[in-house]
């Protein structure tokens, strides 16, 4: 088969129009998944309705108001305003609606969700606790990678994009599918890939690209989370680490290939079971319950009891039933730990400290581990992890000399263990490897107040905000330091032109 004229001519566009033309069932099919619907400008189909309410931790006033396809959020607190438009919404829906607003070039997280099924609106996760929450959540390509299907990060940025911010944006076919070059020059089988045909953990990490989170996500020194491909495994760019998982009445909102290893059908099953074998993704079932029951009749439909051999019988409503998400707001997503017994306390054997989900190459095995007990152990404030990390970091660093990830978590320890001098020649080092990154000077900087070189600090702080003018952090450093040495018209300065740039307002 050739490839149609048509097909070529809609090249230059993301790879679902270019796929649709040879494979239109399998693409009407996916427009009904959640997959199909991930991100989108807002104003794209109807919005949700206006609202407002007070956050009870922070006393934060939200307001939400809609005109035409145009969202304008804002908070108050106290002599603080903030108004922003909301730019792109994240999610189908089927849960809660997400918001992204834009500075610029820059892009940030709106503290504000939408939930569908409450039919509420309410901080978004992540927020509940935050005492000054606002639109200045720098969203990095990593955060997106799951919601969007091609963004267009700047170099050396945290939070900065291209014009247009994506050039695709839900989920396309390459996700899954990888580069379809090859395949619209010769749409042969095997020029391109199929997820099913592959085995191990390139099969898995098709779904685990977006599917698990554990607790930290480790990347390879010079690569990074958004570079994995279709047919690889996750581990040649990153090594995911879990932890012992509460079995209490909650889940994480991406927890479902945990909750799935753990479960007997993919325990017993020796690697057979994998997402592919009850999901179509070029498909949602109008009847869910019905459709589930037959992939579960799939395997046991021999050794089903006679109580369960009604027809109408909803399989996973009963053993997978929906939980709350300790980490999704008002959500609740299916357990996928595949209870035998519903109601009874979770079954699995269970990791009871820091563990990878797959071991990287044996030179990155203690490095990535190393860093990973750090991050969490910062986190959930585990001086055990945050130890044991820093010892096995403090062996490794000759070995990774030129690895600024591994001398950043270094530094960080060593400042939270009241060494600000060797903090200070850590991030030093840092800055010599990769010195157009600014949060790596917001470092540096708070190493030298440590140290008590404020002037230094000072220098560093407006090197970070020349690089990054809307990075919150250098400028929130430099309004005290400034207020601190007496300077007020800087110290002012500084504020007003981040609130200016922002659009936000200090009475």
């Amino acid at each position: 088969m050739k490839v149609t004229l048509a097909l070529l001519l809609v090249a230059s566009l993301h790879a679902d129009q270019r796929c649709v033309t040879c494979h239109p069932k399998e693409d009407a099919g996916y427009a009904k998944t959640g997959m199909a619907r991930s991100l989108a400008p807002v104003g794209a189909s109807a919005l949700p309705p206006d609202g407002s309410f007070e956050h009870e931790f922070s006393k934060t006033k939200f307001t939400v108001h809609s005109a035409g396809s145009t969202m304008t959020q804002s908070l108050s607190r106290k002599d603080e305003t903030a108004e922003q438009t909301a730019t792109f919404v994240i999610g189908s829906g089927s849960h809660a609606f997400g918001y992204l607003t834009q500075a610029g070039d820059h892009v940030f997280q709106s503290p504000l969700a939408y939930y569908t099924v409450k039919k509420i609106w309410d901080v978004a996760p992540g927020y509940e606790s935050e005492p000054y929450p606002d639109f200045s959540r720098p969203v990095t390509a990593e955060c997106l990678f799951c919601h969007a299907g091609k963004t267009l990060p700047i170099a050396d940025s945290l939070n900065r994009y291209q014009s247009g911010v994506f050039s695709a944006y839900s989920i396309t076919c390459e996700r899954c599918h990888g580069d379809v070059s090859a395949h619209l020059n010769n749409p042969a089988p095997g020029s391109i890939v199929n997820p099913a045909k592959l085995a191990g953990a390139a099969r898995a990490s098709v779904c685990e690209q977006c599917h698990l989170t554990g607790e930290a996500r480790i990347p390879n020194p010079g690569k990074a989370i958004t570079g994995f491909k279709p047919g690889q495994a996750l581990e040649d760019y990153y090594t995911t680490y879990i932890a012992a998982e509460s079995t209490g009445q909650s889940i994480k909102v991406v927890s479902h290939a945990e909750q799935l290893a753990l479960s007997k059908c993919s325990l017993k099953s020796v690697d057979k079971l994998w997402c592919g074998t009850c999901h179509n993704p070029h498909d949602k079932p109008a009847e869910t319950a019905a459709y589930y029951r037959g992939r579960c009749l799939s395997c046991h439909a021999a050794t089903l009891e006679k109580s369960h051999a009604a027809a109408d019988r909803d399989c996973v409503g009963c053993h997978m039933p929906k939980m709350p998400a300790k980490d999704g707001g008002h959500t609740a997503f299916t357990n996928h730990r595949i209870l035998r017994t519903p109601g009874v306390q979770l079954e699995g054997a269970q990791p009871d400290t820091l563990t990878a989900w797959r071991e990287p190459d044996t030179y990155l095995k203690d490095r990535n581990l190393a860093i990973a007990l750090v991050t969490v152990g910062l986190q959930n404030q585990s001086s055990a992890e945050v130890i044991r990390g820093y010892k096995m970091m403090n062996r490794l660093a000759k070995d990774f000399p030129n690895d600024p990830a591994l001398f950043t978590t270094l530094g960080s320890v060593l400042m939270k263990a009241k060494e600000p001098v060797e903090a200070l020649k850590c991030f030093r080092k840092v800055i010599v490897l990769k010195p157009g990154y600014a949060p790596y000077y917001v470092n540096l900087a708070a190493a030298l107040i440590a140290n008590n070189q404020p002037a230094d600090a000072v220098m560093q702080l407006e090197k970070a905000r020349a690089l990054d003018p809307l990075l919150q952090e250098p400028v929130r450093m430099l309004h005290q330091l400034y207020h601190e040495e007496g300077q007020k018209d800087k110290s002012d300065a500084v504020l007003s032109e981040y609130d200016k740039a922002m659009g936000s307002s200090h009475h």
